[in-house]
């Protein structure tokens, strides 16, 4: 792995942050296994007679080591972006159950604020009510005293 991608991993906290860097991990783990396939083959020209057969066994063992040691760290990086993605996803409940508690509290002062009105508005019909029943006895004694007469 270089240092560049272990400087990235360390820095990595978010999920996003977490992928970007399994994402290069992942690059440099098919180049390896690229150059494995080219080692493979200078291993086995070496044991015909072309090549230094120590030497490519020693480059192979060192491109295996290094895709193990891709494959640890890209193992490694994908469980920490998992725990990075649970505990954004619990902030984003507990930011989701702050703003519903907001959104709750004002609308039961919106309520209580139609329960007023409406309050409000009953009274102002019993009142109508009455003045309405008031003038109709009014005009009954009127029509009555106006027939009497």
């Amino acid at each position: 792995m270089t240092s560049p991608h272990a400087e990235m991993l360390g820095r990595a906290r978010t999920a996003a942050e977490f992928a970007a860097v399994i994402a290069l991990l992942d690059t440099d783990l098919n180049d390896a296994l690229v150059r494995k396939s080219a080692l493979a083959e200078a291993e086995d020209r070496a044991v015909f007679g072309d090549g230094d057969l120590a030497a490519a066994r020693a480059a192979l063992d060192d491109c295996n080591d290094a895709i193990a040691l891709l494959e640890r760290t890209i193992d490694v990086a994908g469980k920490r972006r998992a725990e990075a993605a649970r505990g954004e996803a619990r902030a984003d409940i507990a930011a989701l159950g702050e703003e519903i508690k907001a959104k709750a509290a004002r609308l039961g002062e919106r309520w209580r604020g139609v329960q007023r009105l409406v309050e409000q508005l009953r009274q102002e019909l019993f009142e109508a009510d009455a003045l309405a029943r008031g003038i109709a006895t009014a005009n009954g004694l009127f029509d009555a005293a106006a027939s009497a007469s």
